[in-house]
């Protein structure tokens, strides 16, 4: 007796699980993921197997052979879920759990490959198989309760859904064996769990992407509250910034990322900043304060008068006392007869400085002189010669601002 054994029912279960095999083997190949891909082939061979079963009405065919096929095609179908469940619950099913299964189903390879039908061990080799099919739904209920129970999201998701999915099956076999009778909903089963695994698959990776980018993004503000400066992205708007820099000054970073930025308070600022997504860059920024006046240097809070001709080297000495926090009157080639008195004087030119104040007394003025070149003269001060090094002037300069 057969019962429900009309094609179109094949048919129509082969061609939802033909769909889900491509879709789920694209997503598998796409993703590496080998949990999708062992349901693919799942699907693949369950859908073959029903294929199998459309072309086994054709009177052309041997039932027999139609018979064995669409029996080891279910077999197979099943292992390749067995190790897909394996995946989706590392946890809970051990990893030999296919490996199990795939020995139960030694009946079944003896029965459709092996044996002549009919025989007389068919029967008995056929139920033998059927109970591995039981057993390993059974085991499938009770590890997924397990996972239910442990707090799985897979687990709460999909409990239900084995349980009631894998009744077909159970009623299947149970027709089969007792009754004789083909019930071939079991396609109808695979399809709806498959639906639901890779559904709930997809939103546990989705879920578990999400939460490792909110987790980033917090950590990225965690990191940027803790670097020197301020932080900035070009990619987003920075009320900070525009009112730092102007409202061009994405624009002005990405030109030139490297440069110093002069703000609008006319401050040098120093910035570090690193390629984002193309020409998108994300760094911080600070106050350059060794450019500044009155920033912490050796020289911060000391005035220095500076008698040199304009030129290169003019320049250069007045750049290096700015940057040691020197507050520099460039005075020229004539100093100022009046005040006011700077703490320090820079000196290259002849001596006459001594004629030119109003009072040749520059000791009861007691600033701290340094004569740059020119004839050796005696008095409260440091003589270097023309155009000195760095060192050596940064060296005078302590040595004198240490006197008391």
């Amino acid at each position: 007796m057969q019962l429900l054994d009309w094609p179109f029912l094949d048919a129509l279960q082969a061609g939802a699980l033909f769909a889900l095999f491509i879709s789920f083997g694209t997503d598998a190949f796409s993703r590496r993921d080998r949990m999708m891909g062992w349901l693919s082939l799942t699907c693949l061979l369950v859908g073959l197997r029903h294929i199998a079963l459309v072309i086994g009405t054709l009177p052309s065919l041997n039932p027999d052979l139609v018979d064995r096929a669409q029996s080891l095609l279910v077999t197979f179908g099943f292992i390749t879920l067995c190790t897909a469940l394996a995946q989706l619950f590392p946890r809970h099913v051990p990893s030999r759990f296919p490996v199990w299964i795939a020995l139960g189903m030694t009946p079944s390879y003896i029965r459709n490959l092996l044996l002549q039908h009919p025989s007389p061990w068919d029967t008995g080799l056929h139920h033998a198989a059927n109970l591995t099919y039981l057993v390993g739904c059974g085991l499938t209920i009770y590890w997924t309760l397990r996972a239910r129970q442990d707090g799985d999201p897979m687990g709460r998701r999909l409990f239900l859904g084995f349980l009631g999915l894998t009744l077909p099956v159970v009623v299947e076999i149970a027709a089969l064996s007792l009754f004789d009778m083909k019930v071939r909903l079991s396609g109808f089963s695979l399809v709806f769990l498959s639906m639901g695994v890779g559904t709930s698959w997809q939103w546990l990776k989705v879920s578990g992407m999400e939460t490792r980018i909110q987790r980033a993004e917090a950590e990225v503000e965690v990191w940027r509250s803790l670097v020197p400066g301020n932080a900035f992205r070009t990619d987003r708007p920075s009320p900070l910034m525009e009112k730092t820099f102007g409202a061009s000054w994405a624009e002005r970073l990405k030109a030139t990322p490297e440069a110093p930025l002069v703000g609008l308070d006319g401050a040098t600022y120093r910035v570090r900043s690193r390629i984002l997504h193309h020409q998108e860059r994300i760094g911080w920024y600070e106050r350059d304060e060794e450019t500044q006046p009155g920033h912490h240097g050796f020289l911060s809070g000391w005035v220095v008068g500076l008698g040199m001709e304009e030129g290169a080297e003019r320049d250069r000495i007045q750049s290096m006392l700015r940057v040691w926090g020197a507050e520099v009157q460039a005075w020229g080639t004539v100093p100022p007869r009046e005040g006011p008195y700077p703490s320090v004087l820079l000196w290259a030119r002849e001596p006459s400085i001594l004629s030119v104040w109003r009072e040749d007394d520059l000791a009861r003025r007691r600033p701290r002189w340094i004569q740059i070149g020119g004839p050796t003269t005696e008095g409260p001060h440091a003589r270097l010669e023309p155009r000195p090094q760095e060192e050596i002037l940064r060296s005078t300069l302590e040595r004198l601002l240490s006197r008391s």
